[in-house]
């Protein structure tokens, strides 16, 4: 009983300054490199390795403290190379900030997708095995009013393999197509006063 009176004591006054704050969010990945492994010595490629770009759009819920805060993001991220290589895919970021100043927070932490497609009009590619991966974010983000704008870089920790199949239906190459990008992103809350 004694440790569930000291939880009480420390997070009561915590909850009284902590505020819920939700809204949209949208953004553009600005790059995303990606490593390719050829198999089959015919297979002909020209993959650059950072030719991919995209955007992202969805919404996030955060509560907000003097200090600190955690925030939630749900959105869908559609990124393209300049082969025609398309990938879709659920992003869940969850963010630990603090607040450097009123209007600049830094944060970090882990980003969790699922992959709902993979496609091309240039290669063959092999169905997707493993949908789910993880990455790592950080970054900054400026605080003015409704309006918040971030500047993030995102790594992926696990591997995310693209395999491109030949004519004969047989593995000719691989591409690590893992989060390496750096992205620009607003957000609109719809739950602070102006």
């Amino acid at each position: 009983m004694n440790h569930l009176l000291k939880i009480i004591f420390v997070f009561l006054p915590l909850s009284i300054y902590c505020q819920i704050d939700y809204g949209f969010k949208a953004g553009i990945n600005l790059n995303n490199s990606s490593d390719i492994s050829k198999i089959d010595q015919d297979f002909v490629t020209n993959i650059t390795q950072d030719s991919f770009h995209g955007f992202f759009i969805g919404n996030y819920i955060s509560i907000e403290g003097p200090l600190f805060n955690l925030r939630t993001e749900l959105q869908f991220s559609k990124t393209k190379n300049s082969n025609d290589l398309i990938q879709e895919k659920i992003e869940v970021p969850i963010t630990f900030g603090y607040k450097i100043m009123p209007f600049i927070s830094a944060f970090i932490g882990p980003s969790f997708q699922y992959i709902l497609s993979e496609k091309s009009s240039s290669f063959n590619l092999e169905e997707v095995a493993d949908n789910t991966t993880m990455g790592l974010n950080l970054g900054a983000r400026i605080h003015l009013g409704k309006l918040q704008f971030d500047l993030r870089y995102e790594r992926g920790l696990s591997p995310m393999e693209t395999k491109i199949l030949n004519q004969n239906n047989n593995l000719a190459a691989k591409i690590d197509t893992r989060a390496s990008l750096l992205s620009i992103g607003f957000s609109y809350s719809l739950d602070k006063e102006d």
